[in-house]
């Protein structure tokens, strides 16, 4: 039998279940430490794990809270939802996290599962206050009054012990599908490697290319500075609060590192937006087909050499913390866009960018890198072959990040399903 909780988000209930505050089963742990005392944790949607290194991190070293093992420890920012888990370490979290001490009647798996499904996530934000919409948080002293579903305590552990099962299934299907995923993106890198590197023909004469990046190159092939190939320029002197909903086209830095990935780097679709003033007063910010736009800098050595190649006619602007890459020619330059998507290639960069948290990217370091460049017939037919066998590739890989999607919204609705009681465990 099932009755009506009277709460949106939970829907009908099993009769012998109850609807209570977070508060008659949780205590707040509010015990400031230092992270010196308390090794320091990061509150993350996989769970409570140490410190993640790519965190920014606070000198104040005081300002911490006391998290013990058995603790749930949810974030209260809106941007962070579901952020949370239970914790298995003794440490210290940021003060922005709220750490729940279970008591009483209430199975601390069972109420990791119920605070961390979509349902409650949006219901424990909608608590919130603050200013800025995206920002707001939401405090214990409205976090404790939020009403949730408790089922009878031998009946909360059945639930938590048949959902530990079934999602470590779930995460199992998935962790073999991103296996997949990344195999074919290595087969994806290793088949445009071998094409821009070594050319079609297996049986060309090849040559020693005197340089460590590359080595046999074929025989016809000539080595280039991008510097002999390309003219120089930098984006619009702009900031991100330049950018609008409308207006002229602009690549910005946020956009290339965003996008960028092997299958999306041929294709534009990553465009914002800036006032038409720019049009007159900057016109050697506006890109061609046939250019490029480097990112200026990297948060990391990976993201040394992130660009974007332009294919499209309409007027459009390099952004802020970027250098263009004014192409010369007059033929496509999709053979170049390939070459730079080459790990070998980036090599290049990486070995001579400077930084230590931010790695820049310099003019000079660019036009001095190397190129390897064949006939134009050549460069055209090695762009229509990687164009058609990565696009196979990238259809495999759609199809893989679907079936996690859908795994993933199973998961989701299983969950909420078994901790609202809209089925049971038997």
């Amino acid at each position: 039998m099932m009755k009506e909780s009277g709460i949106e988000w939970i829907g009908e209930i099993p009769e012998k279940w109850g609807i209570e505050s977070i508060g008659r089963h949780f205590e707040n742990r509010n015990e400031k430490v230092s992270d010196y005392d308390y090794a320091p944790l990061s509150v993350t949607k996989s769970g409570v794990v140490p410190q993640l290194d790519e965190v920014a991190k606070s000198n104040a070293h005081e300002g911490r809270k006391l998290v013990r093992r058995g603790d749930f420890v949810i974030n209260s920012r809106s941007d962070r939802k579901q952020s949370c888990g239970l914790s298995s370490y003794d440490g210290s979290v940021s003060l922005i996290n709220l750490v729940l001490v279970p008591h009483g009647e209430i199975d601390s798996l069972y109420s990791s599962y119920l605070f961390n499904n979509y349902g409650f996530a949006e219901e424990f934000y909608r608590w919130g206050t603050g200013i800025v919409a995206d920002l707001w948080s939401t405090k214990w002293d409205l976090m404790r009054r939020i009403n949730v579903p408790v089922p009878p305590i031998a009946e909360q552990k059945k639930i938590a012990d048949f959902l530990d099962g079934k999602c470590a299934e779930i995460d199992e299907l998935v962790q073999t599908e991103e296996k997949m995923i990344e195999e074919l993106k290595a087969y994806k890198q290793s088949v445009i490697t071998e094409a821009v590197t070594k050319g079609l023909d297996p049986s060309a004469p090849m040559k020693d290319s005197g340089i460590e990046w590359i080595g046999k190159i074929p025989e016809c092939w000539e080595i280039m500075t991008l510097k002999s190939l390309f003219d120089f320029g930098k984006g619009l002197p702009i900031t991100k609060e330049d950018l609008r909903v409308s207006g002229e086209k602009v690549i910005s830095y946020g956009q290339i590192h965003a996008k960028f990935n092997i299958s999306t780097r041929i294709v534009n679709d990553m465009y914002r937006f800036v006032d038409s003033v720019y049009v007159d007063s900057h016109s050697n910010s506006i890109v061609k087909v046939g250019d490029f736009i480097f990112a200026d800098t990297s948060e990391d050595l990976s993201g040394v050499g992130d660009f974007v190649y332009i294919n499209d006619n309409d007027v459009i602007f390099a952004g802020y913390h970027s250098i263009i890459l004014k192409s010369r020619m007059t033929t496509s330059n999709k053979y170049l866009a390939y070459l730079f998507l080459s790990d070998c290639w980036r090599s290049q960069l990486r070995s001579r960018v400077s930084g230590i948290k931010v790695f820049s990217i310099s003019k000079n370091i660019l036009s001095r890198v190397t190129v390897l460049f064949p006939s134009a017939s050549e460069q055209q037919k090695i762009a229509d072959y990687l164009d058609d066998k990565c696009a196979k590739i990238d259809e495999m890989i759609a199809i893989r990040n679907e079936q996690i999607d859908q795994l993933k919204e199973y998961k989701k609705s299983l969950i909420y399903e078994y901790v609202t009681g809209k089925k049971e465990v038997v």
